[in-house]
């Protein structure tokens, strides 16, 4: 969502595509050309207002197109980001793994204006007026963003000034504040653009501002608010607090038609794993603050159980036999995995101790028990090992760069995800050397448990299935669709699978739409606070 800087259109996403808005009407329309199939997120006004420019997750890529509507226009590559903004500066984005960048709008090679650390995220970038700065949100790689911090980094110097520590989305105003986002609220401080550097305590001044809402069920750095220079405020109705955002989790009949709601309490649930004989599931839950693990009994015979305690732990992956899971966790300092006895029992074991700035997320478990696939995260790069849990020897599984795999269910194929945009290749295990390339673009892999299908995430709104066979050669079917009613995924590109299958073949589970469980309403309306400038002005002073 955002407003045009003389304060008379608004745009926003809805249903994949860009509309406009005049604010003296009662219509919205459609911008021609932003109907590109896979999804536009980040739109922003050019400084003139007669153009956007926006992400698009059909090619990973930022565009450009008049407000008028025609053809998109690439302005350049664009991976992750993480916020937009343009000024007579340029665009500059957030992008994850490097930082802050700016490009001309007319297109190039983009430069990066803000690094950060191979263990940090930035977003939300603005170029403050003048041009001699840029203001972003920036947190560690594992903590939640409203632990992150409001930066200034003047470009000459590039030195680093922390205005807030708590808080993400910032921006300056031309009323001489800094608005941000902490949860739902959000909050205002005094901000001197000489001396870059804020005075006095926040100001609640807006609370219920929904944050934005990945795939995978986290929540991101980034709040649905948007102020013209005239002084209007529009923002998105939402939640005061992050833990009111449910996610839900849903077992969901393979057809789509069927789907019902786990007996789960409100939360933020992700990367549900369902054990080897369908009797258990466990799943992340974040409370905006720490992501844990949980396991819930599928008979609902008793209440979901916090399975890990201390520092935040993802990735929960079942032993075949049921009785572990192993899990990352930063508990000690890094991003190692551990493994615990499934029913909570017993302290966790370290399984692998990474070096520095790097993170290990286990993938899959063989069947034989003996063998576990992981990923090595560093410099915003993956490649995959598999270890023998005994006695915890590694080996590199090939020499690309690769994420999100899955062992077959026989334990002798390898299903793994590499490249931008994503392909699946399938490897025998142990390795021989030989690869196959899947017929069909995607991303975060799962086999059937028949181990005769392979499951994978092509874009926002679709999955595809592929029938394989392995022996005598390995050979493919024509990709089908795999209904994906009222469920949700991540990006192929970012997150974890955010969906497992029953041992039926016929059930998953996984993380419904906004509003399709749990009877909580997808916000229908964008709520507009006309001279927004002046109650600002009278409830945060600048001295």
């Amino acid at each position: 969502m955002a407003q045009s800087p003389d304060g008379n259109h608004l745009v926003y996403v809805a249903n994949q595509r860009l509309y406009l808005r005049a604010m003296s009407g009662l219509e919205s329309r459609v911008i021609a050309g932003s109907e590109i199939g896979a999804g536009v997120v980040n739109p922003v006004f050019s400084p003139d207002g007669q153009a956007l420019a926006f992400f698009s997750n059909a090619d990973r890529t930022l565009k450009r197109l008049a407000i008028s509507g025609g053809a998109a226009v690439t302005i350049c590559a664009a991976d992750t980001p993480l916020g937009v903004s343009w000024d007579e500066q340029g665009i500059v984005f957030g992008q994850s793994g490097k930082g802050i960048l700016r490009v001309s709008p007319n297109g190039g090679t983009p430069e990066v204006i803000a690094a950060v650390g191979k263990d940090e995220v930035a977003s939300a970038p603005q170029m403050l007026p003048g041009g001699r700065a840029v203001l972003f949100s920036v947190k560690k790689t594992v903590e939640a963003w409203d632990k992150g911090q409001i930066v200034v980094q003047p470009l000459g110097s590039g030195e680093r000034k922390t205005l807030i520590d708590g808080g993400a989305s910032g921006r300056y105003v031309p009323t001489g504040h800094l608005v941000y986002a902490l949860s739902g609220t959000l909050l205002a401080v005094p901000f001197d653009l000489d001396s870059l550097a804020v005075s006095g305590g926040p100001v609640p001044i807006v609370e219920g501002v929904r944050r934005f809402q990945s795939g995978a069920g986290a929540t991101t750095g980034v709040a649905h608010f948007s102020f013209s220079s005239s002084g209007t405020l529009a923002y998105w109705p939402g939640p005061n607090t992050l833990s009111d955002i449910g996610t839900d989790l849903a077992l969901f009949s393979r057809n789509g038609n069927d789907v019902q709601p786990l007996k789960l309490p409100p939360g933020q649930y992700s990367s549900p794993r369902v054990s080897a004989d369908g009797k258990f599931v466990a799943f992340e839950r974040t409370d905006g603050t720490q992501i844990s693990i949980w396991v819930y009994e599928l008979a609902g015979g008793r209440a979901a159980q916090q399975f890990t305690f201390g520092g935040n732990s993802r990735a929960p992956v079942w032993s075949p036999d049921g009785q572990s899971i192993a899990f990352q966790s930063d508990r000690e300092g890094d991003l190692a995995i551990f493994r615990q006895r499934a029913d909570g029992s017993g302290t966790a074991e370290r399984l692998t101790k990474p070096e520095a700035s790097v993170g290990h997320t286990p993938q899959s478990w063989a069947r034989d028990g003996a063998h576990l696939l992981f990923s090595v995260e560093k410099s915003n790069q993956s490649t995959l090992w598999t270890m023998t849990v005994k006695d915890r020897q590694i080996a590199a599984l090939g020499d690309i760069p690769a994420r999100e795999a899955a062992f077959s269910p026989d334990g002798r194929w390898v299903a793994y995800q590499v490249g931008n945009p994503s392909a699946v290749y399938l490897e025998p295990f142990p390795r021989t050397g030989a690869k196959y390339l899947v017929p069909q673009s995607g991303g975060h892999p799962f086999w059937s448990p028949k181990g005769d299908e392979i499951i994978m995430n092509t874009g926002p709104t679709q999955s595809r299935v592929i029938a394989v066979t392995t022996t005598p050669r390995v050979s493919f079917g024509r990709p089908a669709e795999f209904p994906r009613i009222g469920r949700t995924e991540p990006n192929p590109q970012a997150g974890r699978r955010n969906v497992d299958m029953m041992p039926d073949g016929q059930h998953v589970i996984g993380v419904p739409t906004a509003g399709s469980v749990s009877g909580e309403q997808t916000a229908q309306q964008i709520t507009v606070i006309i001279n927004w400038f002046d109650e600002l002005r009278q409830r945060v002073p600048v001295r």
